[in-house]
């Protein structure tokens, strides 16, 4: 019998960027009867040894019912517990990633790189450490710049045996010789990743509490209000916001990105399928979208009135023919989005944004509060500071029609910045209650700047009596422009019920 004591975990290493990639078989598995002899480990002490060796990260490439075969199932919780980052990237046995791996690798395997760029180290693990471990270290390997003969003689110098199958297309040895470097700006990149994403997280934090008083949050969650997220199942449960932030991208997607007619028409279009996710709609209408499809963006999560009812009408709403004259926080929400085209201005932003948002939001208010955001985003993820961003959006600001009540609420998130009070709530009070565009982004932005980590961030956009999850997942889009995805973290992302979606919506814009 093989225990943790009489067989101590075995991690062979390999260089990847400035870091290392452990490889090794599933830590704690118990198997009564296996080719390789009986197993009967202890998982607390693989994952301590695991942890003492080093890394940051570990990577299960395990499937569900391989938990339960191994009698492994809480090792993503017990990693966590001891300060290890979880990734969980199934893949069948004997085999190579599949779409749904793809789809989460837009996300995970950027973080990872990050990991092992900044010098930290990995340990990835299947069952028996070999196969898929193998693969995985391959192509992140490769993905940071190794040849690929180079990295698949290094991985079975380390640990012979990895990378099992060979000799034919669909191999694993095949599999990591199409792997390609990752190129493109990672900074970018990380940027855009963490504005969405953490638009998302902020999103499902404040959504719990968005339609109580700050009295009834402090009955609820005690004096400091809501300080992490609550979890539905094991996942952090999104609302309207980050379903049309989605439906916003989608729709970018679709568009020729110099065409700024076309892509206020695709969307448009994109707002339509998701309003057909929401209510009955007209059956000659045949949504073209990629995300329609997915389930956990049919359900129905507070959609916002304005805009059920103004996309109900057409969604034919423009600065100059006005919908209504809502301004609601329901347009300046959603266009995160178009602050991420890299071409574009940060003006070229702001005007896409507005007239996204005056699809359905009349008042300027409504949709120049939409076109500031539209605009600190593209500046974010070009590198700029927040505050700085926040100034120059004003610049733009300042030339635009009935742009006085943005502008002086604006003006106003960033005076109590600068006043150093931390008396967030008094702040936010004078603000306002986040329900109008001006507002919401008012207290994202202020939360965003004051914040000292990404969960005080939400904390303190979420702790008021008004529309907290408009507000939290404004700040979260700004923070995360701002610090990038690897400023998340990472248990919570992991536990978004759209993450998926989102992943793989990311990976096709930013290529």
């Amino acid at each position: 019998m093989k225990t943790s004591q009489t067989h101590p975990l075995q991690i062979d290493a390999v260089s990847a960027g400035q870091g290392k990639i452990g490889l090794t078989f599933c830590p704690g598995k118990k198997q009564p009867d296996s080719y390789s002899g009986q197993w009967d480990r202890d998982l607390a002490a693989d994952l301590l040894e695991i942890k003492t060796w080093g890394a940051s990260a570990l990577v299960t490439l395990i499937e569900d019912h391989e938990f339960i075969e191994l009698q492994v199932s809480n090792l993503g919780a017990k990693a966590e517990a001891i300060g290890l980052e979880w990734h969980h990237l199934p893949i069948p046995d004997i085999s190579v990633p599949d779409a749904s791996f793809e789809q989460s690798w837009a996300y995970s395997g950027h973080r990872l790189r990050s990991l092992l760029q900044a010098g930290k180290s990995i340990v990835v693990h299947c069952k028996g450490g070999l196969g898929r471990t193998g693969t995985i270290a391959g192509r992140l390997m490769i993905e940071l710049g190794d040849d690929a003969e180079e990295a698949i003689r290094d991985i079975r110098f380390a640990r012979p045996g990895s990378i099992e199958t060979f000799g034919h297309e669909n191999s694993q040895e095949g599999y990591v010789r199409r792997c390609k470097p990752v190129s493109g700006d990672i900074k970018f990149t990380d940027r855009a990743l963490g504005c969405l994403i953490g638009g998302a997280v902020g999103d499902a934090f404040g959504y719990e509490v968005e339609f109580k008083s700050l009295r009834l949050v402090h009955d609820s969650f005690g004096d400091d209000g809501i300080t992490e997220p609550v979890f539905h199942n094991d996942k952090l449960i999104v609302s309207d916001d980050t379903q049309m932030t989605m439906f916003t991208l989608e729709g970018l997607l679709r568009a020729d990105i110099e065409d700024a007619d076309e892509v206020n028409e695709q969307v448009r279009l994109a707002y339509i399928d998701w309003l057909s996710t929401q209510t009955e709609m007209d059956s000659k209408w045949i949504p073209t979208g990629d995300i329609y499809s997915e389930a956990v963006l049919k359900q129905s999560r507070a959609p916002g009135t304005t805009c059920v009812s103004a996309l109900q009408s057409g969604g034919w709403g423009t600065i100059n023919k006005r919908i209504n004259n809502s301004k609601g926080c329901g347009g300046v929400m959603r266009v995160a989005p178009l602050g991420l085209v890299r071409p574009w201005t940060p003006e070229q932003a702001f005007d896409s944004a507005v007239r996204a948002a005056a699809i359905t939001h009349g008042h300027p208010s409504g949709f120049w509060s939409a076109g500031a955001m539209g605009a600190m985003v593209r500046l974010l993820v070009g590198g700029a500071d927040l505050h700085d961003a926040a100034v120059q959006a004003l610049v733009i600001l300042s030339v635009r029609a009935g742009h006085e009540e943005t502008t002086s609420t604006l003006k106003a998130a960033l005076a109590a910045y600068r006043s150093g009070s931390g008396f967030h709530t008094d702040q936010i009070k004078q603000l306002g209650e986040g329900w109008v565009g001006e507002e919401a982004l008012a207290i994202g932005l202020y939360a965003a700047l004051v914040g000292q980590c990404f969960p005080e961030v939400l904390a303190i956009a979420s702790n008021h009596d008004g529309d907290s999850d408009s507000t939290a997942s404004i700040a979260g889009q700004l923070y995360g422009a701002w610090r990038g995805v690897s400023d998340l973290p990472h248990a919570w992302v992991r536990k978004l019920d759209v993450i998926g979606p989102l992943s793989r919506e990311l990976r096709n814009f930013i290529g």
